[in-house]
């Protein structure tokens, strides 16, 4: 199915959605259901507080033949569960568009992460802003059947729901799930258990939140700093273990503006610089409604591993597979992967 024509079945099932009042979160649970209905097996370890809310969402509709013959046709043709962050953005994902600092990470760009994570065995990968997992979902198949932990955790329940229905119809057996739901920033216990035993964050902070937690233990805040993006570098800080590696997404500004010029100059403390990969204005656009430029930047937590490779890479592409807008009707170009698919840059970043 084209994008053209998925837009379109959207549009479809939205009116039909609407003739009985359901919008917003009703409605993604009645489509959630229903890829609980075609995949049973492998979406049976759902919790049954989740897979109750949404059956009673899907009850409304299931003497409707028009309506569950378009959801049938719509799952049937998504194995994977590949659209179910669209129509979670769809239904429910318009709320992050203005104010939230939520930009949804296009697949593309996500895959592209996750291939910067070096090969190790039975690593822990977390994403602890993982809106609908589209990050772990990337890096589940990257690893294949080699053994692994994927930890999700978003401060939104929707969207830890979401994370869990893709990371089950995806993940192999082989990869242990663990899901939670708490503020990062103002951290719980099921987010500072994992304090010192991750391998890998690969995220997505919230961009440019203001965030004024006087309790907040962090050198970046300490030293003046209150927006989210910055903060998230020292929380992941304290996730990582000794070597471990953070690829994430950040402002361009962080990354280049003077105004930041002492931030990065205490991130060096702390980190090693392995890579920054400057993207294309507008790669948001689509999904989260901004021109927010962003870079894709690889640090590892000092003190590093002996005997790896000390290079660095500093690119920018101008294209990463992302259409920029509602207009453009050829293929767009991916030269983030041909950036990665280089063997030197491959081996600068030990990939």
């Amino acid at each position: 199915m084209t994008s053209r024509q998925f837009i379109r079945q959207q549009e479809r099932l939205a009116d039909y959605f609407r003739r009985f009042g359901l919008e917003g979160e009703p409605a993604f649970d009645i489509v959630a259901y229903q890829y609980v209905l075609q995949y049973p097996d492998r979406l049976e370890n759902l919790p049954q507080d989740v897979l109750e809310k949404w059956r009673l969402a899907h009850h409304r509709i299931e003497k409707e033949p028009h309506v569950v013959s378009l959801l049938n046709e719509l799952a049937m043709r998504d194995l994977s569960g590949d659209r179910l962050p669209e129509w979670y953005q769809f239904f429910i994902g318009r709320r992050y568009r203005e104010g939230s600092g939520k930009f949804f990470t296009p697949k593309p760009i996500a895959a592209a992460m996750a291939r910067l994570l070096p090969p190790r065995r039975n690593p822990v990968i977390m994403d602890p802003t993982c809106g609908g997992g589209t990050f772990l979902v990337e890096a589940s198949r990257v690893w294949g059947d080699g053994a692994g932990t994927l930890v999700a955790n978003d401060i939104e329940d929707s969207l830890v729901e979401l994370a869990m229905l893709t990371l089950e119809l995806v993940a192999s057996p082989r990869h242990v799930r663990h899901y939670s739901s708490v503020n990062i920033f103002d951290p719980a216990p099921e987010m500072t258990k994992w304090h010192g035993r991750v391998d890998y964050v690969l995220a997505n902070p919230p961009f440019s939140l203001r965030i004024e937690h006087e309790q907040f233990d962090s050198l970046l805040f300490s030293s003046g700093y209150r927006n989210s993006d910055a903060l998230f570098i020292d929380t992941a800080l304290k996730l990582l273990k000794p070597g471990g590696r953070l690829v994430c997404l950040l402002p361009h500004s962080i990354v280049a503006n003077q105004e930041f010029s002492q931030l990065r100059t205490i991130v060096e403390n702390s980190w090693a610089v392995r890579g920054v990969i400057g993207l294309p204005e507008g790669v948001f656009h689509l999904s989260a409604g901004t021109t927010t430029r962003a870079d894709i930047v690889v640090l590892e937590k000092k003190p590093v591993r002996t005997g790896g490779s000390r290079k660095m890479v500093f690119a920018s592409v101008p294209s990463a597979g992302v259409q920029l807008n509602s207009v453009a009707k050829t293929p767009v170009a991916n030269e983030l992967e041909e950036v990665l698919d280089d063997a030197k840059v491959r081996e600068a970043l030990g990939v």
